[in-house]
């Protein structure tokens, strides 16, 4: 009974300091389109950084960590449903490419880039369809272009487990943190990955969205889209093929293509040494000029 009692208040107390360091990391401005949660990290020519599924604007600032660039302003943003972000905000991802655009406008910026994980591909794609005078660059990692006709099995486990409550996801970082450092390539990697993952209740219903606009997305017309596009992807990706990204960099008219043999679906996270002069080559290539937004943050 005193273990469990002991338990349960250390489950607490880790999830009221979780909300608290995610309430802090970030505001949460009105636009056209609704409520919108983001973060700033830098300054200079914007850059959003739109997470996958699940996340939140954590996961986009884990990436701006990663490329480390402060001549840069990345924007990550909460797509809907996700933490601060309430999933009327746009549920297709044309919605939230308009909700992109949206924030964009009350943080006056003319223009951004965009780059996209995973599941926010889709909506980072039709930001550039719908909005090109907005978008002047794409970074598609490890994204999804095309209908998903079923999530791998591990996928779906992980996403069951971590949803029947927070305190799994509590349980897991406990774990990972007293993982010996030889277990893993990189512990500290890994225990902020997982974290961009939970509380998972600030997180299902844009999950469960996502599923749910992946099962049923169109085909793009990508070969309509002008922005350079720099596409990356792992030769040995289970959740999204390498194939579907070679067959978006061959449409795209202006598209580069990085594969990373033998790279899975978390390559950003496991070669980001390797990639983030790449990342960041690419959007120094491709930013104009006098873009830094003069509006407040």
């Amino acid at each position: 009974m005193y273990l469990n009692k002991a338990m349960d208040m250390g489950f607490r107390a880790w999830k009221e300091a979780t909300l608290a360091r995610l309430n802090s990391g970030s505001l949460v401005v009105q636009t056209a389109r609704g409520a919108v949660e983001y973060a700033v990290a830098g300054t200079g020519p914007a850059v959003l950084v739109v997470h996958g599924r699940p996340g939140g604007y954590d996961q986009g600032l884990m990436i701006a960590r990663i490329l480390n660039d402060l001549e840069f302003r990345f924007i990550p943003v909460s797509r809907p449903g996700y933490l601060r972000t309430p999933l009327e905000t746009g549920r297709s991802p044309e919605d939230q490419a308009d909700a992109l655009t949206a924030l964009l406008d009350v943080l006056r910026v003319p223009q951004a880039a965009v780059i996209a994980l995973s599941a926010g591909g889709p909506a980072a794609f039709q930001f550039a369809l719908r909005h090109p005078s907005r978008c002047w660059g794409v970074v598609a990692i490890s994204t999804r272009t095309q209908r998903l006709v079923r999530a791998p099995l591990g996928l779906r486990i992980m996403h069951s487990v971590l949803g029947t409550s927070d305190a799994v996801g509590w349980l897991l970082t406990r774990l990972i943190a007293r993982m010996p450092r030889g277990i893993v390539a990189s512990k500290g990697m890994l225990l902020e990955g997982v974290r961009t993952f939970i509380p998972y209740s600030l997180r299902r219903a844009g999950s469960s969205n996502d599923l749910f606009q992946m099962a049923r997305l169109p085909q793009y017309p990508l070969s309509e889209i002008r922005t350079p596009t720099l596409v990356i992807h792992g030769t040995a990706d289970r959740v999204v093929s390498c194939s579907k990204a070679e067959l978006a960099a061959n449409a795209i008219p202006q598209a580069e293509l990085i594969r990373i043999p033998g790279g899975g679906h978390g390559v950003i996270f496991v070669q980001h040494h390797w990639l983030a002069p790449k990342i960041l080559e690419f959007l120094k290539a491709h930013a104009p000029t006098g873009l830094a937004a003069a509006g407040p943050t």
